[in-house]
């Protein structure tokens, strides 16, 4: 197994309420591979699947069958705890990947792996990264480090999940709609953010775009998922194009 391969999915099926007459399959035997410092960008219509995917790689999806590996490393019966070591998860429900209860400065230091009752005036290096990834994403976050995420609108929550999950300096990140609640002004420095990390870090993405034009700022491969399942078409004309040359 390559050990340039942050992601790979081995023949993945995901089915919620298993054996009930709800029973929903919504991956059907995806195989799927992901180089270190790419970026994938996930497509597809609501119900496709989208989601799940990035759930399934992080653990909390109901898989039934199929491997799930992380860096080389069979990870398929890892907790989504042990996971997350390497993923960092930016969520569309902006209450997920956070503690929204408590306080930005809070959740800035379990970000970092620091005591969240630490004094709020002490300053370490991680609280200077997150504080220039802030500025970076132009959020109007000043003046608000003790306030409780449940406090801020859904669009300063959704960029300070980002914010987290970049300044955690995990290799690997998912993100689920990332910008769906952001006014234009952040949302386009927030991918510009993320282009740079890609570029600076060898970052890892795998990515459900909002819009097209969010496809456009991160430049990666893409994939479309239908019905549960990849459909890649790039691939798809790859094969076409082999198949037209071998009639000729």
């Amino acid at each position: 197994m390559s050990h340039l391969l942050a992601i790979e999915l081995d023949d993945i099926t995901v089915v919620y309420n298993h054996g009930t007459p709800d029973e929903v399959v919504a991956l059907s035997h995806v195989s799927l591979s992901v180089s270190t410092g790419e970026t994938l960008i996930i497509t597809g219509s609501n119900g496709s699947g989208k989601s799940t995917l990035l759930n399934a790689i992080a653990g909390t999806a109901p898989v039934r069958s199929g491997r799930v590996l992380i860096d080389g490393v069979d990870v398929s019966r890892w907790a989504p705890y042990r996971r997350a070591r390497r993923l960092g998860f930016v969520h569309q429900d902006t209450m997920l990947g956070t503690c929204p209860n408590m306080t930005l400065h809070e959740n800035c230091r379990l970000a970092g792996g620091n005591r969240w009752w630490w004094p709020l005036p002490e300053k370490t290096s991680q609280d200077e990264r997150q504080s220039q990834l802030i500025d970076l994403c132009a959020l109007p976050l000043e003046r608000k480090a003790g306030i409780p995420l449940t406090s801020l609108s859904g669009g300063q929550r959704q960029g300070t999940s980002l914010i987290l999950a970049l300044s955690s300096q995990r290799p690997i990140l998912l993100m689920d709609e990332f910008t769906s609640s952001l006014d234009n002004q952040v949302r386009e420095s927030c991918l510009k953010l993320i282009a740079q990390e890609v570029a600076q870090r060898h970052l890892t993405i795998l990515a459900i775009v909002h819009n097209n034009d969010d496809a456009g700022y991160l430049r990666g491969r893409t994939i479309n998922l239908v019905n549960g399942m990849i459909h890649d078409k790039q691939l798809e004309t790859t094969l076409v194009a082999k198949s037209l040359k071998g009639v000729q």
